[in-house]
């Protein structure tokens, strides 16, 4: 079945990824007027910590979709490298239960081990970090939030699935209701004084009415959950494996991408915390967790073109992929560009107004824009390889972001730079190589000058 990303559909991603992020914008006043400097700072520690969860994952979100995109696209078989060309146009159901069972099992597995890991290391650093605080106020809240982390990932598999099968604008309408929900408890908890603990308590409740959301449409779209039931053939243990490592083949590569971005991005917030205070690691996590928001929102139709840009390569219109990709990476650049404008020029006289302590500078968050600006970027481009079931740029990708660490734990630690020394290093990481190689490899490919 063709999949066309219409302009409804990207108009919802837009809603969708805005809501998302804006929320991140419009909860952060309120974060900053009720908690102190110090547990601000411990929040965004928490938000940073809880995005490593992403990295249990291993990339089977990713993955999974993309062969839930060829399940649609009816293929007849999966692949560990490459794809089935088709021009049938019905799903295979039979394929995609076998899919589905397999990311069942996974999922179980890899939610628990993320759990353990939360509540012991997780738990110990967290103390470590809020030694001189009384009380087990920020344990507590800590334990909330893994609790939430685990039925995320648990459940997360169901918003690839949507976005998967080309469900678009339904994926973007569970994430505006369940945000409504997070933003609404959030403020009442935060107002009855619950401080931390009720930001905690909030984002559990976002995370169930997610993924709740996300699984009861997924079998709704299109009668998937009717034609499932239709293929009567259980999943044996020999299919399961089968199924498991043709998938787990990509998986773990684009889970040590998932990595390589957090390294890239988030861990910069936990190296930050090592050498400078909580305050002033609050200062700078605002500034990266606002450039991420605005690097999210511009790489809206890009995460959304995703099953479009499969789906034109299974059938062999490279004119259709040019054409995407084209319109994804003009676009990215001119809404990165005007969001940084936008914040510079109304978000961050605003933030002034409530607690101009806890506002970045200028030169910082331009910095820190230009840098993930650069990620962005790159990152238009690899999804190209990603979408057609090659992931090229695994090496790059690690070398830039082991390099990236290293260079921050330098500058910071033996040079004592700061968070100049901090950004540098991440961007003569990605300078080197990523940025300039892959968007001309793709290219060059896209337009035929490279062979597969």
């Amino acid at each position: 079945m063709q999949i066309e990303i219409t302009n409804r559909d990207a108009i919802w991603s837009y809603v969708g990824t805005i809501v998302s992020m804006g929320a991140n914008f419009f909860m952060l006043p309120f974060l900053m007027y009720f908690l102190s400097a110090d547990m601000l700072g411990l929040w965004y520690v928490f938000v940073s910590m809880g995005m490593i969860t992403a990295l249990f994952d291993f990339g089977f979100a990713v993955t999974f979709s993309r062969n839930i995109t060829y399940c649609w696209s009816g293929v007849s078989e999966l692949r560990k490298k490459g794809v089935v060309f088709s021009e049938k146009r019905e799903p295979n159901y039979a394929l995609m239960k076998d899919v589905l069972t397999t990311s069942k099992f996974i999922y179980a597995a890899l939610s628990i081990t993320a759990f353990l890991f939360l509540i012991t290391a997780g738990s110990i650093y967290v103390r470590y970090i809020t030694n001189n605080t009384e009380g087990y106020i920020p344990v507590i809240a800590w334990l909330i939030y893994a609790v939430a982390v685990f039925l995320n990932l648990y459940y997360g598999y169901y918003a690839s699935f949507l976005r998967g099968v080309g469900a678009v604008t339904q994926a973007n309408k569970n994430i505006l209701y369940a945000r409504g929900a997070h933003i609404i408890l959030m403020i009442i908890l935060l107002f009855m004084g619950t401080g931390i603990i009720g930001a905690s308590s909030a984002y559990l409740a976002y995370g169930i009415v997610f993924r709740l959301l996300g699984k009861y449409h997924f079998y709704k779209y299109c009668n998937i959950g009717e034609n499932l039931s239709q293929i009567k053939t259980k999943t044996s243990f020999a299919r399961l494996k089968e199924v498991f490592l043709t998938v787990w083949h990509n998986a773990w590569r684009d889970g040590l991408i998932s990595i390589c971005d957090y390294l890239c991005s988030q861990a910069s917030v936990i190296i930050c915390s090592l050498y400078m205070p909580l305050s002033q690691t609050g200062v700078y996590s605002i500034g990266v967790q606002i450039v991420t928001a605005i690097n999210h929102i511009s790489k809206t139709l890009y995460t959304a073109k995703q099953p479009e840009i499969q789906n034109a390569y299974i059938m062999s219109d490279m004119a259709r992929v040019r054409k995407v990709i084209k319109y994804v990476v003009l676009t990215f650049i001119a809404l990165f560009i005007l969001g940084v404008a936008g914040f510079i020029i109304v978000g961050m006289p605003l933030l002034k107004l409530i607690k101009p302590s806890a506002v970045v500078s200028v030169s910082v968050f331009l910095g820190i824009s230009a840098y993930n600006m650069m990620l962005g970027f790159r990152d238009c481009y690899a999804s190209y390889f990603s979408c057609t079931n090659r992931i090229l740029y695994l090496k790059a990708y690690i070398i830039s972001a082991i390099s990236g660490v290293l260079l921050s734990l330098i500058t910071m630690g033996a040079f004592k730079l700061g968070v100049w020394g901090l950004i540098c290093s991440q961007i003569i990481s990605q300078l080197c190589f990523n940025v300039w190689y892959w968007p001309l490899k793709a290219l060059r490919e896209m337009y035929g000058y490279e062979t597969k």
